[in-house]
């Protein structure tokens, strides 16, 4: 009796059955959160930064519905009583693929794609007042239109930079480095030794005065599995072979630096094939840890529970009626039959593979869960995100956030929390 406490909730008057068999120890520090009231509509390939404890997401695409606009944000310390908040900006334009980083008041959204062309733009969100405004690239020291690259902020102690590397641009899969003075909001192209192939949708932090950069996918749209570290200071590639258990190759994962640690999570290894392993890297050490493995996650609602609440949503429902029972719509299959395209996103495949035309189909917008809807409100405990790639992770303390993404084309909107422990992420499972 003892045992079935520890693994089940009771949510919203909802007994959710979390208890399964053979669980690995980090599945244990995972907890879906799930909110009431508004959402931000299901999305990948967007943004997450931290600022004043709060996340913030811009952006992002639907592969079905498109790039997607807006800027959403969430109290990470409130996620038991908190709501999402839907900010209103100024520039509200779709954007994905693109890359944010924030120093003090302010949020820098670089590059991206708006579907039809890429951008070499910088936006400057002040996290305050919300204005917003641009700086409009000068000359060829600053970055061609770029999407599926990344953004690092770095700091050497007088001047901050924005770090940008690699992704997609003009056709082909970038290597360079290209720097943003904050102060002088001057761009640079950086003068490196010979380093990684071109590569997009791989991931880059930042550890100390170093820039690592993990996996993605290359020019002959192949999953990379190398690690890379550019010393800032000096601007030298150098390629670091780690030891132990090295993950296999991936693009659209997350990274995110949690003390000596880089943490790994997701991403995909292959087209439809999407994963939500986790691994750590040892900066001192250079050891790989695998500490969660793949597992294929079921949704922790009952098939009666979810009867109940079908029918609870059958009765007439005016329009734009605020009833919480209308933010979650049952999600079924789409269908392109007897439809017309009506809108035309020339991008590349999540897969990596080369671009070409996807025709984006008009539907109803889904929100909260990308599986049986569910009228559980608050966390479950136990239960770690779906496969995915395409997502975001911050990190905020010691707790790892994870929004969105998405698997076999179909994204979510989703958000869990994942309790860093030091001894369980540099600690290898045993046994799957």
């Amino acid at each position: 009796m003892e045992d079935s406490k520890e693994n089940s909730h009771n949510l919203s008057g909802l007994h959710v059955d979390t208890k399964t068999t053979n669980l690995d120890q980090s599945m244990n520090l995972w907890e879906e959160v799930r909110t009431a009231n508004l959402h931000p509509s299901r999305r990948s390939y967007h943004s997450a930064v931290i600022f004043n404890e709060k996340m913030i997401i811009y952006g992002g695409q639907d592969l079905r519905e498109g790039p997607q606009s807006g800027m959403w944000r969430i109290e990470i310390g409130q996620f038991d009583q908190g709501d999402w908040e839907e900010v209103k900006i100024q520039d509200s334009s779709p954007l994905c693929r693109h890359s944010a980083i924030v120093k003090n008041d302010s949020m820098y959204i670089f590059g991206g794609s708006d579907g039809t062309q890429e951008f070499n733009r910088t936006i400057i969100f002040n996290l305050n007042n919300l204005s917003a405004r641009s700086i409009v690239p000068e000359n060829s020291l600053c970055p061609p239109p770029l999407d599926s690259h990344t953004a690092c902020l770095y700091e050497d102690g007088t001047v901050a930079w924005m770090i940008v590397f690699g992704g997609y641009a003009i056709g082909e899969r970038s290597s360079s480095v290209y720097t943003l003075n904050l102060s002088s909001e001057k761009w640079k192209k950086a003068q490196t030794s010979k380093g990684p192939e071109g590569r997009s949708n791989h991931s880059a932090v930042i550890y100390k005065d170093q820039m690592l950069v993990f996996g993605g996918t290359n020019e002959e749209g192949e999953k990379l599995s190398d690690l890379w570290r550019l010393d800032l200071r000096t601007y030298h590639w150098e390629e670091i072979k780690g030891n132990g258990d090295i993950p296999s190759g991936r693009s659209g994962h997350s990274a995110v630096v949690f003390k000596d640690v880089m943490i790994v999570f997701g991403g995909m290894k292959d087209i439809t094939k999407e994963t939500n392993d986790m691994y750590s890297f040892n900066f001192d050490t250079h050891q790989w840890v695998m500490f969660q493995y793949e597992h294929q996650i079921k949704d922790p609602v009952s098939n009666e529970q979810l009867e109940e609440f079908k029918k609870s949503r059958m009765s007439p429902v005016k329009k734009g009626d605020p009833s919480p029972t209308t933010k979650s719509p049952v999600m079924k299959k789409n269908t392109t039959d007897n439809i017309s395209p009506q809108k035309t996103f020339t991008r590349k495949n999540t897969d990596g593979s080369s671009p070409e035309n996807t025709s984006f189909i008009p539907k109803k917008k889904k929100t909260l869960y990308d599986g049986p809807a569910s009228p559980v409100v608050g966390r479950i405990r136990a239960h770690p995100p779906h496969p995915r790639d395409g997502h975001s992770a911050v990190v905020s303390g010691s707790i790892m956030i994870v929004f969105g993404g998405d698997r076999h084309q179909m994204p979510f909107n989703d958000t869990y929390v994942y309790f860093l422990v030091e001894h369980t992420i540099k600690t290898p499972v045993k046994g799957n």
